[in-house]
């Protein structure tokens, strides 16, 4: 009966699970629930599914599997990151870098401002406000949220690639 709760669980959760919910509702240990979710996985490729579930150890989601995607693409829905303009997708990478960072650094490195870009990635889902800077004017924070690391496939911010010195700087305000 697990199996079933958690496959049809995933099946029609709107992204990830978190697995405290699985083991609160189950009540099943993470270990059990990891194993369940490697024998699901198992019998799923067994009887050649589309699909497979994609699972770290704090949440799960049920994904289809790489070799069939280009079937699949006259069908499933647009990306959220389609059609993110050039300026949105270099505010997206500023913001994912140098979390938490201000509208005004933001703009800083990219040159230009940056006003437009940061409400249409706030109206994707993608940055949200993570509270204010303590200084004259307490500017807002913008950090990214779950859904970037979800819709990038990223398991955390740790997996981004590095891309040098540039942004490594500790000061906000530098």
């Amino acid at each position: 009966m697990n199996k079933k709760i958690i496959t049809a669980t995933l099946l029609i959760s709107d992204g990830p699970v978190e697995h405290a919910y699985f083991i609160d509702l189950l009540n099943i240990s993470p270990e059990n629930l990891i194993n369940l979710l490697s024998e699901i996985n198992s019998e799923m490729r067994n009887i050649e599914l589309g699909f497979e579930i994609k699972y770290d150890k704090n949440k799960s989601d049920i994904k289809t599997i790489s070799e069939i995607s280009t079937y699949l693409n006259n069908v499933k829905p647009p990306s959220i990151l389609k059609g993110l303009s050039t300026p949105a997708l270099e505010t997206l990478a500023i913001v994912a870098y140098e979390q938490p960072v201000t509208k005004l650094k933001i703009s800083e490195i990219r040159g230009v401002e940056s006003e437009s870009s940061i409400k249409t990635l706030e109206a994707r889902g993608l940055i949200e406000t993570d509270g204010q800077l303590d200084v004259p004017g307490n500017p807002m924070l913008y950090k990214t949220t779950s859904l970037f690391l979800e819709k990038t496939n990223i398991s955390s911010l740790e997996d981004l690639p590095s891309i040098g010195e540039y942004f490594n700087s500790p000061n906000e305000e530098e």
